[in-house]
């Protein structure tokens, strides 16, 4: 008798069933909101005035977080975020490795001396950023170039 209770009542129902979609769509809204939120997204200035050598050899970093950018033109003449000095004042070099260097820490980064020097940049230059680092405490090195695909 139950089961005949069961049909009628399902036979009497004529419209069709639908799924409500609302939860699902606040559902997605939040996890686009989360990782939103969580993400860090590092982005890093490019002097449009180096053109770094191409590489045989280049990869891609592992990691973005702690690099310290010095950009190092042709002339010898430093660039970095906020900072523009030339080789003959390694104090204020000294002083923005110093404080990069602090700030990965800080968060837990290991900092990376990241140097775009151009292709026509004379190798002492470099050299001289290096041994800067080398004095503050950076010992890990990653030189800039352009990855050669072919």
């Amino acid at each position: 008798m139950a089961s005949n209770r069961l049909r009628a009542a399902n036979a009497a129902k004529q419209e069709e069933d639908k799924m409500d979609m609302s939860p699902m769509i606040d559902m997605v809204f939040l996890l686009l909101l989360f990782f939103l939120v969580v993400s860090n997204p590092k982005t890093i200035k490019i002097d449009p005035d180096v053109t770094p050598p191409i590489a045989s050899a280049a990869r891609t970093p592992k990691s973005k977080y702690g690099k310290i950018v010095v950009n190092i033109h042709e002339n010898g003449d430093l660039r970095a975020e906020n900072f523009n000095v030339t080789l003959d004042d390694p104090d204020a070099l000294e002083a923005y490795i110093t404080r990069s260097k602090d700030d990965a820490e800080r968060v837990g980064h290991v900092a990376r001396l990241h140097i775009r020097g151009d292709q026509n940049t004379i190798f002492k230059y470099c050299r001289k950023v290096i041994r800067v680092a080398a004095r503050v405490g950076v010992t890990e090195v990653a030189f800039g170039g352009y990855i050669n695909d072919k």
